[in-house]
């Protein structure tokens, strides 16, 4: 599908194995990215060690992820392929002592992830935009980062006029407190057409917000719409309601890190990574069924979703 302008993409299994990074026989560690993830707090154990799963799997040479150090020991356990590191925390929580060690972490690697788990307080607030200032890697933001970030957007924008990354990843609810417009105004539509209305919605709202402010977005939802600040948006076409379950995002914000962190542009690094989640997805209903599917699961089918794609070249 493209707009008048040829710009809104369908993106498919073809699409998908152009952008597919290609791995030199002579690679090591470093040569696919080194990456970082920040999140977690108490009672949200499972979002980073999901994120950090799903960037191993998804081809990262070095996957470090930090967390608050009370939950530290429990994140460690779980993570057996990435390095887990703890860091000040307050209540459960990441506290603002944090943002060097962050800071030092994040800059030293490829991309950085931040949101997995993260949880909410004004504390966090204050991280989150600090580090949006001075992190000049790429960065990935999802969950409670966004909500960290609703009332100071111009954070974004002052990121892309100094040539920073930056992808947002929220989810309808999320994009709405970010001031993304979507309608509702449904009652009248036909249930057959209801499908397109929603989905042409969601390509021009997110394309006005990637322009807006400088930054990939990634419009979470049946449909996920990848929008680039250039006008170039991309319409997934992989995906099941089974993937409807906590921790679903955080498994796609592993992957987009890890994308990311192995030099693919923002938009290619998105788009793919939406893809194969998708794709993932439909191999663990295909298996499961969309009832009892669960996101470690699709985390174990992501071989298979990028085996797949490398056997169409």
């Amino acid at each position: 599908m493209k707009d008048a302008a040829g710009q809104v993409y369908s993106f498919t299994a073809k699409e998908a194995a152009d952008f597919l990074p290609k791995r030199p026989w002579d690679g090591h560690k470093g040569t696919f990215g080194k990456v970082c993830i920040v999140g977690g707090s108490v009672g949200l154990t499972g979002a980073p060690v999901f994120a950090a799963g799903a960037a191993a799997r998804t081809g990262s040479g070095l996957v470090f992820a930090g967390v608050p150090g009370e939950i530290y020991p429990i994140t460690a356990a779980m993570c057996l392929e990435a390095m887990v590191f703890p860091m000040p925390d307050r209540e459960g929580k990441l506290s603002a002592e944090a943002f060097f060690q962050i800071l030092e972490r994040m800059n030293g690697c490829d991309a950085g992830a931040i949101g997995p788990g993260l949880g909410r307080s004004q504390e966090l607030v204050i991280l989150v935009r600090r580090l949006l200032e001075q992190v000049k890697a790429p960065l990935v933001l999802d969950a409670d980062a966004l909500y960290a970030i609703r009332n100071h957007k111009e954070v974004l924008k002052a990121r892309h006029e100094k040539g920073w990354v930056t992808i947002l990843m929220p989810h309808e609810g999320e994009f709405a407190y970010l001031g993304g417009k979507l309608s509702r105004e449904t009652d009248e539509v036909p249930r057959k057409k209801l499908r397109e209305i929603r989905m042409q919605e969601r390509i021009q709202a997110a394309k006005a917000f990637a322009g807006e402010y400088g930054c990939t977005l990634v419009l979470k939802g049946p449909d996920t719409v990848t929008a680039d600040p250039d006008g170039s948006v991309f319409v997934n076409t992989t995906g099941n309601n089974g993937m409807a379950k906590g921790g679903s995002g955080d498994v796609l914000s592993g992957m987009v890190l890890s994308l990311l962190g192995q030099g693919l542009e923002p938009v290619k690094a998105a788009a793919l990574a939406v893809w194969l989640h998708g794709y993932a997805g439909d191999l663990c209903r295909k298996e499961l069924g969309e009832f009892g599917m669960l996101p470690r699961d699709m985390v174990e089918k992501i071989p298979k979703a990028i085996l797949f794609l490398q056997n169409m070249t």
